[in-house]
């Protein structure tokens, strides 16, 4: 197998958007994208030599993975990894070779930004591609934690938001709350698993200025005495691409919080649905979201009664590497 490993650029794009769509139509994954996505992943300022590479067989881009480290203060380096083969060369051993080209590259980014303290390596993929998991077990990546894909018809779903608790207002994001709703995410987030404060830096780079995000489609809750605080959030993303695949508008409901003082209360239900009849009235034919099968509140639940179900089912696997040296004293 005489293939050529080398880091992806803007020029390979469009092979690149050919392979993940040949992967989305394959697999199933519900996952499309276009060009201009790829491009904004490639120009994110903080990417390092090998942290996108192909593998090219010629011309012929026959597979990628992606590695990223995440800047943290916490002790253990989280490091995500991703990637697929183009379904027509499966069996032939790429797969192997790259996955073993993304440990190589995790373990070159925990010695250079965290060798005092352990690294989690992650990877994501359908618990239904058994394929794909027997080659991850191979190289240490073992099953750790199960997500679902969940999606409510827009047309079909009973849309009756329910009334915000007293005291709290209900209102549209506006970016002079970018801030406030960074710090409500990082304060609802902090006690699941794998997560890690997101910095400003990468909130504008994955959210806020992100050519997905839809800005008049966020919705925000604050108190009638701190209106500059979000206490609750729906950042809400459209991937254009979803429309050319399926010939349906779908509204991505990429991240719901509620701080912890708030919590039980009912708001991220009625913000949900807020959300919902907003999407709807904007031309939306559905809405998509993925929740932590173990999340700590009850997510779950919560999307189930906004009107959401389960279509689809996804493992996440990690692989632990060890401490490196020790910390300086």
């Amino acid at each position: 197998m005489d293939l050529t490993v080398r880091d992806l650029t803007p020029a390979d794009v469009p092979a690149w958007n050919a392979l993940m769509a040949q992967v989305a139509l394959t697999d199933g994954t519900g996952e499309h994208y276009d060009e201009g996505d790829l491009e904004e992943e490639l120009a994110n300022p903080v990417l390092e030599p090998g942290d996108y590479v192909g593998a090219f067989d010629g011309n012929d881009l026959v597979a990628y993975v992606e590695v990223l480290g995440r800047q943290s203060s916490e002790e253990c380096l989280k490091i995500g990894t991703g990637g697929a083969t183009r379904p027509d060369r499966r069996g032939e051993g790429i797969g192997t070779l790259m996955v073993g080209r993304m440990l190589a590259r995790a373990d070159e980014i925990h010695r250079a930004r965290r060798p005092h303290g352990p690294a989690r390596v992650m990877a994501r993929g359908l618990s239904t591609d058994t394929a794909q998991e027997s080659l991850l077990a191979a190289t240490g990546l073992a099953p750790e934690r199960w997500s679902f894909g969940m999606r409510v018809d827009l047309a079909t779903a009973d849309l009756a938001p329910q009334p915000l608790p007293d005291g709290l207002v209900l209102g549209r994001y506006e970016d002079a709350l970018s801030h406030a709703m960074l710090d409500a995410h990082n304060d609802a987030f902090r006690d699941h698993w794998g997560f890690t404060a997101w910095t400003g830096a990468e909130w504008v780079q994955w959210v806020t200025g992100s050519r997905s995000f839809r800005p008049s489609l966020c919705r925000v809750v604050t108190t009638a005495d701190e209106p500059d605080r979000v206490v609750a959030y729906v950042q809400t993303a459209e991937y254009v691409a979803n429309q050319e695949a399926t010939g349906r508008r779908e509204a991505y409901v990429g991240k719901v919080g509620v701080r912890r003082s708030h919590r039980g209360r009912g708001v991220a239900t009625s913000l949900l649905q807020h959300c919902l009849v907003a999407y709807r009235d904007a031309g939306f034919d559905e809405a998509s979201l993925d929740v932590d099968s173990g999340n700590p509140t009850g997510a779950l639940g919560v999307y189930e009664r906004a009107g959401f179900a389960v279509d689809r089912r996804w493992t996440h696997f990690v692989k632990v590497l060890p401490a490196l040296s020790r910390p300086d004293r």
